[in-house]
């Protein structure tokens, strides 16, 4: 389960799983990339990726959509890279 909220410091929705994840972003961007994103920048702490935003990755699983206050299509963006996500689950 996935929740969406605006940012209190820019123009942008903060999503975040109620689940605990542990990322490989380097492997994420990879299944990203397939998906048509942009691969901006990776680093250990964080992944910047784009298609049609422009979008942050956390390794906690916590990703930021900038440049919009619609949360149902943050929302969406959020599902389609959780699908490269979810691997990483930690029980």
């Amino acid at each position: 389960m996935l929740v969406a909220k605006p940012c209190t410091s820019m123009k942008a929705i903060n999503v975040t799983p109620k689940e605990k994840f542990d990322l490989d972003l380097e492997e994420v961007c990879e299944c990203l990339a397939e998906k048509g994103y942009q691969i901006k920048r990776v680093t250990k702490f964080l992944a910047l990726v784009r298609k049609t935003y422009d979008i942050s990755i956390f390794p906690s699983g916590k990703i930021i959509v900038k440049e919009t206050n619609n949360k149902e299509e943050a929302l969406k963006i959020a599902q389609e890279i959780y699908e490269c996500i979810k691997a990483y689950k930690v029980s």
